[in-house]
């Protein structure tokens, strides 16, 4: 309805990428959250061969592998979503307030590690004063690929 929409004319595809890094980033307000995040996103721009692919790099809605409803492969993380606390089975404690995710596809796994490791290192640069208060990444039981990351093997 307002401004211009643009795309490319021509893609090009490749069947032995990798999908589907990913990190959670954890804060106590949606500003300091996306703080951390909009940083370890350019970090991770600058790292050869992979991309973020929503808008901004940014995922506001996490997603979990499985769906209660027939049809639909995947569904809203919510033992992520702040809002829930106290109606689910949360993983977050009381301090967090926001949780916004980055997902990170790549040409190999080794970019993926490369990227996701760029990301951690701003995070942790910025601190959790300025930005976020725990970093995670979804697992999802192996059910997205043979590609597994472990974040405590990415900081720098």
């Amino acid at each position: 309805m307002d401004g211009e929409f643009v795309c490319e004319s021509t893609a090009w595809m490749t069947k032995r990428a990798v999908g589907g890094g990913n990190l959670l980033i954890m804060g106590a307000t949606p500003e300091k959250t996306l703080a951390a995040t909009e940083a370890a996103v350019e970090a991770m721009r600058a790292v050869p061969d992979v991309i973020m692919p929503f808008p901004g790099g940014i995922v506001r809605s996490g997603s979990k592998v499985g769906s209660k409803y027939k049809g639909a492969s995947a569904s809203t993380n919510d033992a992520y979503c702040p809002t829930l606390k106290g109606a689910v089975e949360s993983a977050l404690g009381p301090e967090i307030g926001s949780v916004l995710e980055i997902v990170i596809d790549g040409l190999t796994s080794a970019a993926v590690a490369d990227a996701m490791r760029a990301g951690l290192a701003a995070i942790i640069a910025l601190g959790p004063e300025r930005g976020a208060l725990r970093v995670g990444a979804g697992n999802y039981g192996g059910k997205l690929g043979r590609h597994h990351y472990r974040l405590k093997d990415l900081l720098p």
